[in-house]
């Protein structure tokens, strides 16, 4: 998709249907609703204190603020997290006052205090618990980008931790490593390539437990979330995990499905000194591979449909054609998914989602929020849930937009 402004950008496809889910699965379509609405605009509404970094860089998260049940949208990026506030989705406003998590940027790997962003959060009381991606960038490695710690070094060691507020979401505190670790992968950073390089020295491919889904409860009591996951530079492949807790306050309790059960703990591959242990633990185990490839941004139990329903942007194949977009797919108890439908065909800011070699005008980081739902985490989406998304318009310059979609069941 070429660069477009707000109101054009999905003029035409209105009537836009995804592809009707086949076999055993419920028969479904989707459809975009009116013209998309901007919600954050970066050259409009970012923190100044931010230095420019302040922009949208993940699926959107909504929440009800315990005390005066403000709306709080989490949509920010590392090293300082910002939030939209307001009293409903007409009215969300980046409030910069201060950001509710400033990363740590810690330079030793075994610290997991790097680069942060709050990727899930969920409300039990007036306590509001998160989900935190967080980033290595090896400043150390001459093979990787020295002296730097943010995104533009290309060593990526990633781990999802825990942080925790009790203000409202005003701000948001973690334990020293290990206790905040959610999950990490089982290897330790290495710097070293899994293959030589022909020429010079060259970064290993990211690899680690990445970017946390929504937090859901299911009728068994459980928390679940989706992530992706790379376990092993040298076998680069991505694919969704599922994790489970019964105890959100505890990062260490969270258990990874194993291909049988939730049966797989996710500790640091670290001692207390920070030495490198080897684990001899195995990595997360998949699901429904072949249906959902590495989709995992949006998880929501939709009351209309009856199932899960998972969104994500990724390139899979449709009727047999190679289609860069966003899709989605349904479950009915997280492990086995439907195949991926098409809801949105799009630019995607990596290859070969675009042509022209530059991330200008593509769509990434989709999320579901229902703006009836009354539940104060919005894990539930109706019939006409709205997508959010981020425009990538050039460099840093990124916006927030959402667009209203209206699912169809067949009888």
């Amino acid at each position: 998709m070429d660069k477009l402004t707000a109101v054009g950008m999905l003029a035409g496809v209105a009537t836009l249907l995804g592809e009707t889910l086949a076999g055993a699965w419920p028969q479904v379509k989707v459809e975009v609703v009116g013209e998309p609405e901007l919600v954050m605009v970066y050259r409009r509404d970012s923190c100044r204190a931010a230095l420019g970094w302040d922009l949208p860089d993940m699926p959107a998260r909504a929440l009800r603020r315990p005390g005066d049940e403000a709306l709080v949208l989490f949509a920010g990026n590392a090293p300082r997290f910002y939030v939209l506030v307001g009293p409903d989705f007409r009215n969300l406003r980046r409030d910069c006052s201060g950001p509710v998590l400033v990363s740590g940027n810690s330079w030793l790997p075994h610290t997991f205090d790097h680069q942060e962003w709050i990727l899930a959060v969920y409300r039990e009381g007036d306590v509001i618990h998160a989900l935190v991606h967080n980033e290595y960038h090896d400043p150390w490695a001459p093979n990787c980008k020295p002296g730097f710690t943010d995104p533009s070094n290309p060593c990526w060691y990633n781990a999802i931790t825990y942080a925790v507020s009790t203000d409202g979401g005003r701000s948001f505190i973690q334990l020293p490593a290990p206790g905040h670790v959610v999950a990490a992968p089982p290897l330790p950073w290495s710097p070293e390539p899994p293959q030589p390089c022909r020429r010079g020295p060259c970064p290993p491919p990211p690899y680690g437990y990445f970017s946390p889904s929504n937090i859901v409860r299911g009728r068994d009591g459980f928390y679940y979330a989706l992530f992706m996951a790379i376990p092993d530079p040298a076998q680069p492949t991505q694919g969704t995990c599922l994790m489970r807790t019964s105890n959100l306050a505890d990062p260490s309790s969270w258990r990874a499905w194993d291909g049988q059960g939730f049966n797989l703990p996710m500790p640091s591959p670290y001692d207390e000194e920070g030495n490198p242990v080897p684990t001899g633990r195995p990595a997360c185990t998949p699901v429904s591979p072949r249906a959902i490839g590495s989709l995992h941004d949006s998880l929501t139990f939709n009351t209309y449909l009856g199932h899960y329903v998972l969104v994500g942007s990724g390139v899979l194949s449709v009727g047999g054609e190679v289609v860069c977009g966003v899709y989605f797919s349904l479950s009915k108890d997280l492990v086995t998914w439907s195949p991926a439908s098409l809801i949105l065909r799009t630019k995607l800011p990596y290859p070969p989602c675009n042509p022209d070699g530059l991330p200008d005008g593509s769509i990434l980081y989709p999320s579901l929020i229902d703006h009836g739902d009354t539940s104060p985490n919005f894990e539930f989406t109706g019939r006409t849930p709205y997508l959010y998304f981020v425009r990538w318009n050039s460099g840093l310059d990124r916006d927030l937009l959402r667009v209203q979609l209206r699912f169809h069941l067949a009888p």
